[in-house]
């Protein structure tokens, strides 16, 4: 036997849900659409008023200047003194103009140096350095066990690099940024082995010291003790044993020095 077929009823427009659910949900959205609407014609009007606001106050402020300025408030001493402003700004043109000179002539010496070594045979140099030895560079303070380093900075540094004279004389420019501060100043040779680490006792704590300490090279080995066998592989070497000559340069270079 099939199944039983249910017979169709009809309903009428008016008391169907679906409809009723339809038109419901599209009046709603026709409110919100109109609630939108006003609140950006409520903006646009507010935003109106406050650009109009703000002109007035500018124009308020503005004629308020107008009125109240006076020639006499300005105080400028531009034309005090115009024979001494001239003075001191001669003395400083006449300072920059040495400056420039005395930095334009120790270039040209300089340059002038070197070409004149540079045509010195072998024994006229040698003669030359021993006449003008370089200068010893400072030395440098030995630093403490595991002491921090702090970088003086790269900028603001009164020193011969200082080729426009920016940085000014303070004791602050002569500090001496090897010296030990805070905990540095502590002796940390002394402390036991498990606590000659940096952070010690915190999370971020490191397990080596330093490369001294952890240097793995041996120095017994064939290839680094002076012995006879280095000896002889030096020998084989190129240029071991060749005398050091003055580079003659390319017949290209000669040719274009000559034009």
């Amino acid at each position: 036997m099939g199944m039983a077929m249910v017979k169709p009823v009809f309903i009428p427009k008016s008391q169907r849900d679906t409809i009723a659910e339809r038109e419901r949900l599209e009046e709603e959205e026709r409110q919100l659409e109109e609630l939108v609407k006003k609140r950006l014609e409520a903006r646009k009007i507010e935003t109106r008023q406050i650009v109009v606001e703000e002109i007035r106050k500018e124009e308020h402020i503005e004629k308020a200047l107008n009125e109240e300025a006076n020639i006499e408030d300005v105080d400028t001493d531009d034309e005090l003194n115009e024979a001494e402003e001239y003075e001191s700004w001669k003395n400083r043109e006449i300072a920059r103009i040495k400056r420039d000179r005395e930095e334009r002539d120790a270039r040209l010496k300089e340059k002038e140096e070197i070409e004149k070594v540079r045509n010195m045979t072998e024994e006229e140099r040698r003669e030359w350095e021993r006449k003008n030895p370089k200068q010893l560079r400072q030395t440098k303070q030995k630093w403490k066990f595991m002491q921090k380093y702090y970088h003086k900075g790269a900028f603001f540094q009164e020193g011969v690099d200082d080729v426009i004279q920016s940085a000014g004389k303070d004791d602050i420019y002569s500090r001496d940024f090897s010296e030990p501060t805070g905990e540095d100043k502590m002796d940390k040779s002394i402390l036991p082995k498990v606590m000659q680490v940096k952070h010690f006792g915190r999370s971020g704590r490191t397990k080596w010291t330093h490369l001294v300490n952890e240097d793995t090279t041996d120095w017994n080995t064939p290839w680094a003790t002076n012995g006879p066998l280095r000896a002889k592989y030096n020998a084989k070497m190129a240029g071991m044993n060749a005398p050091i000559a003055k580079p003659k340069g390319s017949k290209k270079m000669k040719d274009w020095d000559a034009k």
